[in-house]
């Protein structure tokens, strides 16, 4: 048997027909999308934020390759799926001008909230608190402003990530 969801009113345009039941969230809200030149399948929780794919599997060379490119909060809230023998990462997701980050305490799952913070021009004296390491005398120009991170629950990800693309059309239209 085939579970679908109909959504009526969907004002994003994010993809509301979903593949398989979250393990993280129990609910009708992963989207699966598989290579087709890997065979490799991906899967990401609309819900939750979490992602993974056929590879990450418990103390796999993938998941330490992956992880080295995971914030140790990100580490701490990984969960395994018993079902898929496959390990859950929150998301990460950076364009130019804006990024979506996980953000939290991570004592448990449930530990943690989506920020979404664009680029912003470092001006005047300012750069000075900025060096560019190993180079003498060259300032950044720009910075993630963290300090006015917009914030969503950790299991809001569908209207963070939906956030997330109107400030990425944002930055480009502003170019």
């Amino acid at each position: 048997m085939e579970n679908k969801i109909e959504i009526t009113n969907n004002t994003s345009d994010l993809k509301l027909d979903y593949d398989e039941k979250s393990p993280v969230t129990g609910n009708m809200c992963v989207i699966l999308e598989a290579d087709s030149d890997t065979g490799e399948e991906h899967r990401m929780c609309m819900e939750s934020g979490y992602v993974t794919r056929s590879t990450l599997v418990l103390g796999s060379d993938a998941c330490t390759e992956h992880e080295k490119g995971c914030s140790d909060l990100m580490k701490r809230l990984q969960m395994v799926d018993m079902n898929l023998n496959s390990v859950w990462y929150p998301t990460f997701m950076r364009m130019p001008g804006v990024m979506l980050y996980c953000d939290g305490g991570g004592a448990h799952p449930l530990d943690y909230n989506w920020r979404i913070a664009t680029v912003v021009p470092i001006v005047g004296e300012e750069r000075l608190k900025y060096p560019i390491p190993g180079k003498e005398n060259e300032y950044y120009t720009t910075r993630l402003d963290v300090e006015n991170a917009e914030k969503f629950n950790g299991h809001d990800f569908e209207n963070a990530l939906n956030r997330f693309y109107e400030l990425v059309k944002e930055v480009a239209e502003n170019k």
